[in-house]
């Protein structure tokens, strides 16, 4: 189903973690990070964990609560819940279809500074999560309907975090 792709061309503004999805806290040896730089400016981590088959893959765009201002604050988030509504060439449902079938998990979560995309799957997988992320990278659609939704979504998100909660509205 999913034809090979370079690396370079695929990872397109990721963090690859290779290995265990749960940390060993009983293991104290130092993991090497491996950084790469891709041509178009990329940064690429990886981690190698050999202890299960099992990888996580991690896409974080520095973009997130702190670069809004006034007149379009939650539009992170939006955009973060927009990522799981299809792209050109894997309409709304199939994303999360080819995840499951594939045994994977994933999500994502937006925070002040950036918003991340993961999944955790079996190692021999990777490509598949890698080719997913790739093409909601260039072929997200933004249907106006769809995006209207997820804005009242969000919002609602926003009231049952922050109602009742006074001192959680000095973490906004």
């Amino acid at each position: 189903m999913f034809k090979p792709v370079a690396i370079s061309s695929v990872l397109l503004g990721g963090v690859l973690f290779c290995g265990s999805a749960v940390a060993d806290s009983v293991t104290t040896a130092k993991v090497p990070v491996h950084e790469y730089e891709l041509d178009n400016g990329m940064k690429v981590l990886v981690k190698q964990d050999s202890r299960a088959p099992i990888a996580v893959v991690q896409l974080w765009y520095k973009v997130g609560s702190s670069y809004e201002h006034s007149g379009i604050t939650g539009v992170s988030h939006v955009l973060e819940h927009m990522m799981f509504k299809g792209t050109e060439k894997y309409p709304t449902g199939e994303f999360n279809r080819i995840i499951g079938e594939n045994g994977a998990q994933d999500n994502a979560f937006t925070s002040t500074d950036y918003t991340a995309y993961y999944q955790v799957l079996a190692s021999d997988r990777i490509e598949v999560a890698m080719e997913l992320e790739s093409d909601r990278m260039r072929g997200l659609t933004l249907p106006p309907a769809e995006f209207k939704k997820e804005l009242e979504v969000v919002k609602e998100e926003r009231r049952w975090r922050t109602e009742d909660k006074p001192n959680a509205l000095t973490r906004e």
